[in-house]
């Protein structure tokens, strides 16, 4: 097995640098006349296959093209238009672009297909009738530049280049709703033989990540269902299913409102994520912290020229997971999951709030958070059971947290800062990671991104295992005065391939982590993501200690549909 693996990932490495051409959507001009016709040409770096169609009620209409990107340089102007309400953009599948184009109310579009053509190899014109509406256009040309939105696949009718449009669009039940996800299989091996006897070198998985989506209310409301199910050979505490996503949202100018599991992140850095605490910790999904468990909540949020005001409830907590005891990447002794204890029950453990003021001030995109509720980070009690077997119990406290993050982004410069103040877990403390990230666009004319990455990571908790003065409780703080140091790689090309490799060293005493991460499309469906962890001269004294026996490589392939 490790044979095939290291086969795979160099023949993964050895295509990555292989380029292609990125065809970029430049822009969208549109001229109208007194006669109820509009003329739309599609500006394109060259030219690539594209669909379209028309949708009812309200009529919009909709362009898909293929391994597509929208350029960053367009400017929108529509103000002048007697029929076009609202431009927008959607991503579609992993590489194709959707350009969603809303009429005014009233305005009923007829497409001529006949007249939808590739002209000097870059530019798309169509021909639209406008059978009813507004006509006292004032023949304007003006430049449109689509925005980003979520679009809803509502009684659609596809076409390619060359039909012609059914114009008695269906409405059917399953027309209303859009059906998309993820299926992956996963290998995940090791390098050494576990501490424990009970610890495997090599565990196969698979997980099935299904989307269900619909909006109407002209685009006001909307409801999403995203379930997860992850199979695991060895590990029976990491085959679990989870609901990552369902909730209903109602949007208006100045107010959003939703309801029901969602997954809320928050934060700038690279490194250690301190001020996201919305949701518990899918540790058994991958040891970076960035799998999460949906969280029940109601959050209202308040948007205005001053900011957006998020305000949550959270009832229903949630523990943190944990390997089982064939499992890797766990402590010794074991945490015993089922056992978990709490500061307060009832009510109380439930119940969380949460407030975050965030705001774009120029360069400046700034967040501000408060938390108040059961700690989604525990800490741990050792006990020992009746047989003389020692076991970690997971000790939830009641805490209250403020958090920072900052983001300066300067022509090529992005500066990054996170801060915390926590009380509840013993004394209060600070903890921080700052750090800034540069990078070098279209490197040597190749077409290559290099950015570069440093992070300060800081911690006010002395040393790397701390012990609460009123009950004995084992606290980990492993980033106390750590630097992370990494390059990224863009690639650019239509597999949008991406590496990043860094390392994570200990000032006090010279631990290193080092971490490298690929991902790259195949053909217009999958993905794959290859990752690396090592580690390298950790003391005794140091909690990642107990992972030295850990090295390992984890290859997934993905099926996007």
């Amino acid at each position: 097995m490790k044979k095939l693996l290291i086969i795979f990932t160099c023949s993964l490495l050895v295509v990555m640098p292989c380029f292609a051409e990125q065809i970029t959507l430049l822009a969208v001009k549109h001229s109208e006349t007194s006669k109820n016709q509009l003329e739309l040409e599609y500006i394109l770096s060259a030219e690539t296959g594209y669909k379209l169609f028309i949708l009812p009620n309200p009529y919009r209409l909709v362009v898909d093209f293929e391994s597509t990107t929208l350029s960053e340089n367009i400017q929108l102007s529509i103000e002048h238009s007697s029929y076009i309400k609202d431009v927008r953009t959607a991503r579609r599948g992993l590489n194709d672009l959707r350009l969603v184009i809303d009429f005014k109310e009233g305005v009923k579009p007829k497409l001529d297909n006949t007249q939808s053509a590739f002209t000097d190899n870059s530019h798309l014109h169509m021909h639209i009738t406008i059978e009813s509406g507004v006509n006292d256009s004032s023949g304007t040309d003006d430049l449109i530049i689509p925005t980003p939105s979520v679009l809803s696949e509502s009684n659609v009718t596809e076409i390619n280049s060359n039909p012609v449009i059914n114009e008695k669009v269906q409405n059917t039940l399953l027309s209303d709703w859009e059906f998309s996800g993820k299926l992956s299989f996963e290998e995940l091996g090791f390098f050494h033989q576990g501490l424990s006897p009970q610890q495997h070198n090599n565990y196969v998985s698979g997980a099935i990540e299904p989307e269900i989506y619909r909006e109407w209310d002209g685009g006001k409301q909307s409801f999403t269902f995203i379930p997860f199910f992850r199979y695991s050979q060895h590990d029976s505490r990491r085959t679990h299913f989870d609901i990552r996503e369902l909730n209903w949202l109602l949007s208006e100018d100045d107010w959003e409102l939703r309801v029901g599991f969602r997954k809320v992140f928050w934060g700038v850095a690279e490194g250690e994520h301190l001020v996201d605490i919305i949701n518990q910790t899918d540790l058994i999904e991958n040891t970076d912290t960035e799998d999460k468990f949906g969280q029940p909540m109601v959050n209202l949020a308040l948007i205005g020229e001053w900011g957006t005001l998020d305000l949550f409830v959270l009832p229903g907590f949630r523990e943190r997971s944990f390997p089982g005891p064939e499992g890797r990447l766990r402590t010794l002794p074991q945490v015993s999951v089922g056992d978990a204890q709490f500061e307060r029950h009832g009510f109380k453990k439930h119940m969380a709030y949460a407030a975050r003021w965030s705001q774009v001030l120029g360069d400046w995109d700034i967040g501000l958070s408060h938390f108040y509720g059961t700690s989604r980070e525990p800490v741990f009690k050792a006990q020992l059971s009746p047989t003389g077997q020692v076991s970690l119990i997971p000790y939830y406290d009641l805490i209250n947290q403020t958090g920072l993050d900052i983001q300066l982004t300067y022509e090529d410069w992005i500066v990054k800062h996170e801060g915390i103040v926590r009380s509840g877990q013993g004394n209060t403390f600070y903890a921080m990671t700052t750090g800034i990230e540069y990078t070098l666009f279209d490197l040597f004319s190749s077409g290559l991104d290099l950015g570069l990455v440093v992070e300060y990571m800081f911690d006010t908790r002395s040393g790397k295992v701390s012990y609460s003065p009123s009950g004995g409780n084992i606290r980990f703080a492993p980033f106390q005065d750590d630097i992370l140091t990494a390059l990224r790689f863009g690639f650019n090309d239509v597999q949008s391939t991406e590496i990043l490799a860094g390392v994570m060293f200990d000032r006090t005493n010279n631990a290193k982590f080092y971490n490298i991460e690929a991902s790259r499309r195949i053909g217009d469906n999958f993905k794959v993501n290859f990752e690396m962890r090592l580690f390298s001269g950790i003391p005794v004294t140091d909690p990642s200690y107990l992972l030295r026996k850990d090295d390992r490589i984890r290859l997934e392939v993905s099926y996007y549909f």
